[in-house]
């Protein structure tokens, strides 16, 4: 919950829909944009140290979160 908020608060919602993580190429073939760096390391490195996480577990569930918005703007 902390991430999605955290991440609505920080992207737009363009960004949200259309970007991935770290602008890999997508199972499709075709790479989407990625999110701003600054942003998203701010993001996961201050999740990571309030809840006492790996940044690993905090990058897979901004992914999770990316995902759903992606599929729910479909």
């Amino acid at each position: 919950m902390a991430i999605a908020q955290a991440m609505c608060r920080l992207f737009t919602f363009h960004q949200l829909v259309t970007c991935s993580m770290k602008g890999a190429t997508t199972t499709t073939g075709s790479p989407r944009p990625s999110l701003p760096a600054a942003e998203r390391n701010a993001i996961i490195d201050v999740i990571a140290k309030t809840f006492d996480k790996p940044l690993v577990d905090v990058e897979e569930k901004m992914r999770g979160c990316l995902r759903h918005l992606r599929l729910m703007h479909k």
